[in-house]
C-alpha cells in the first residue's frame, strides 16, 4: 500500500513486480556477500550453511526446504487458507535459494573470502544490513514474501503487537538452534559468527529504520490480503 497526501493507494501490478524484483535482489545480494564474507551469515542462511557442512549438499537445497516448510507453518499460524499466498512463497523462497547461491559464488569468484578480515567486516555489516533493507521493502509491498519473512510479518502484527525486533528475535531462534545442533554433530560450524549476532540483535530495529527512511510512502497494509 502506499500513502502519499494523507491518502492510502493499493499499489498497481507493475508497482508490485518493481519493489518485488528490487527486494529479491537485495536480499539475495546480501545473502550471497555475507556467505562469502565468512564473518557469519544471517541466521537462517547460516542454519542452511551448517546442514550443507553436514551433508555435503549445495546450500540452496536446505534454504529450498526451509522455505517451503515455513511456507505451509504460516499457513497455520494465520490461521487461514490462502493458496495463491503460499505458492508465491514457495516462489519466492526457491528463487531466492538460487540466487543466493549465484550471488555467493560470484563473489567468492572475486576473492571476497581471502580478504584480510578487517575488509571482510565492514563487508560483513553491510550484507546484513542490506538484508534488513529487503525484508522491510517486500513486507511492506507484502505481494510477494519469502516465508521466513512472511512469518516474521505474522509474528509482528498478530502476536508482538507491531514490534518488528521480538518478531524478528523470535524468528532467528529457530534458526541458531539449527546451528547448534550441527555443532553437537559435526562439532564445528559455518556462516555463524559476528554477522549472526549482529542480524540477531538489531535486524529487527533495522527494517524498523527502512521502513521510515526507505520508500517511506511504501507502507503496510493487510498482511493476511493484498497491499
Amino acid at each position: 500500500m502506499y500513502y502519499i497526501d494523507g491518502q492510502f493507494y493499493p499499489l498497481g501490478l507493475k508497482q508490485k513486480i518493481s519493489f518485488f524484483t528490487i527486494s529479491l535482489v537485495i536480499n539475495s545480494f546480501g545473502n550471497g556477500l555475507s556467505v562469502a564474507t565468512a564473518m557469519g551469515s544471517a541466521p537462517w542462511t547460516a542454519g542452511a550453511a551448517n546442514l550443507a557442512h553436514i551433508t555435503g549438499w549445495q546450500i540452496g537445497i536446505f534454504l529450498a526446504i526451509f522455505a517451503t516448510v515455513v511456507a505451509f507453518l504460516n499457513m497455520w499460524l494465520a490461521m487461514s487458507i490462502n493458496w495463491p499466498r503460499l505458492i508465491g512463497n514457495v516462489f519466492f523462497g526457491l528463487s531466492f535459494s538460487f540466487l543466493v547461491s549465484v550471488f555467493a559464488n560470484f563473489f567468492i569468484s572475486l576473492g571476497v573470502d581471502s580478504l584480510a578480515w578487517w575488509w571482510r567486516l565492514p563487508l560483513n555489516f553491510f550484507s546484513i544490513w542490506t538484508i534488513g533493507v529487503a525484508i522491510s521493502i517486500y513486507q511492506r509491498t507484502n505481494w510477494i514474501l519469502h516465508p521466513l519473512d512472511d512469518l516474521t510479518n505474522i509474528l509482528r502484527f498478530d502476536y508482538f503487537h507491531g514490534n518488528a525486533s521480538k518478531a524478528q528475535m523470535s524468528n532467528f531462534i529457530i534458526a541458531i538452534a539449527i546451528s547448534l545442533i550441527a555443532l553437537t554433530v559435526k562439532h564445528s560450524v559455518v556462516a555463524l559468527g559476528i554477522g549472526t549476532l549482529f542480524a540477531f540483535l538489531f535486524q529487527g530495529r533495522n527494517i524498523a529504520w527502512t521502513d521510515r527512511h526507505i520508500f517511506k510512502h511504501l507502507v503496510h497494509g493487510d498482511i493476511h490480503g493484498n497491499s
